[in-house]
């Protein structure tokens, strides 16, 4: 796009840079398991596991919780819909006592297509349900106090308070703790308007989704984020927690595979043509598209070009990908999670390179 300014010029969170997490999506719940005891061992901040038709994030950061004990934990993404806001509030108010107070939760709502063909919902308004939920969990978790009487445009729930529900685990005393004392934060992920504003309006916090880059988190996240929070009489800014694609090897080509097969994978979903179309990569996301449609990945991931991922992710060797990382996403994030996905790697690459990504960004 003409005049798009370069990512090196400005920051976003006002020149600190905040060490980064390890988002992981795919891979089995042993290894998640594995992934995160390295990662709290190596020093980084937090761990987040995703949810997709092949592991449950609630089950695998249980197992989590279980075998770690500082490392901040999250969903990135858990279902919002699929599951009733009770569910919801049970589930996670279960992670927070596994975990002593460690856990987030960050609700996603996947993409037309998925909400109808995975979930059987017709939803023609997510953003609007995920704005209801939002609150009513917080409600929920404080029905030891107080009754919950709900009846909105989406949900309708009516609980007596229980003056008998346990209180709420204590804190680790050298663990970090959710926004509201030990309830968990809750999250709203997403990158496109809707999902920006619903985050800005009723969540802790944005939980941005790969293939944002600085240009597009200046000039379309966080302004919406404090349009939205302005209009819903917020006083407090809306901090981001960022996904960052993220290929680590021992050599430069290795990684840069890795890494365009990455963003094949998000650019070919018809959601990302906004951001596509704000970088001017509209030529490349339907070279993209048309690869992916004929089953043809690495058709796909040749079309991913230099300046798309010298944009939207973080790759190369160690020295490389921290480089990068500095200057193209330093400062952008009050949290930034470095995102590694496995679908299509074979399990040892998946292993070896989530590996890779904990040593080289290690305390």
């Amino acid at each position: 796009m003409a005049g798009r300014r370069s990512g090196t010029e400005s920051t976003v969170v006002g020149g600190a840079t905040a060490r980064p997490g390890l988002a992981m999506q795919s891979g089995s719940v042993a290894l998640a398991v594995q992934v995160a005891a390295e990662a709290e061992r190596r020093g980084l901040p937090s761990f987040w596991s995703s949810e997709f038709y092949d592991r449950s994030a609630v089950v695998t950061l249980a197992a989590v919780a279980a075998a770690t004990s500082r490392i901040r934990l999250g969903s990135a993404v858990a279902w919002a819909l699929g599951r009733t806001p009770v569910t919801l509030a049970t589930e996670f108010r279960s992670l927070a006592e596994l975990a002593l107070g460690r856990v987030a939760l960050g609700l996603g709502t996947g993409n037309p297509q998925v909400i109808a063909d995975w979930h059987g919902m017709d939803e023609a308004r997510p953003a609007a349900r995920l704005s209801e939920l939002v609150p009513l969990i917080r409600s929920i978790w404080e029905v030891g106090t107080t009754a919950v009487e709900h009846d909105g445009e989406f949900y309708r729930c009516r609980m007596a308070a229980d003056p008998l529900l346990p209180a709420w685990p204590a804190s680790a005393a050298d663990g970090p703790v959710g926004l509201d004392g030990d309830r968990p934060e809750i999250l709203v992920a997403g990158g496109r308007q809707p999902m920006l504003r619903a985050a800005g309006a009723v969540a802790d916090g944005l939980l941005g989704l790969p293939l944002c880059s600085r240009a597009y988190a200046e000039e379309v996240v966080r302004p919406t984020l404090a349009d939205a929070a302005r209009r819903a009489g917020r006083a407090r800014p809306v901090p981001v927690t960022g996904m960052i694609i993220c290929a680590v090897g021992e050599h430069s080509a290795q990684a840069r595979t890795s890494a365009a097969f990455q963003v094949a994978v998000f650019a070919a979903r018809q959601s990302a043509a906004p951001l596509m179309a704000f970088h001017g990569f509209e030529r490349e996301a339907v070279a993209i598209r048309d690869a992916m449609a004929r089953g043809d990945v690495p058709t796909a991931a040749a079309a991913v070009t230099d300046r798309m991922l010298d944009e939207l992710t973080v790759y190369g060797t160690p020295e490389e990908a921290i480089e990068r990382f500095e200057k193209m996403f330093g400062g952008v994030y009050e949290e930034p999670l470095l995102f590694s996905a496995g679908k299509g790697m074979p399990a040892g690459g998946f292993h070896d390179s989530l590996m890779a990504v904990c040593e080289a960004f290690a305390s």
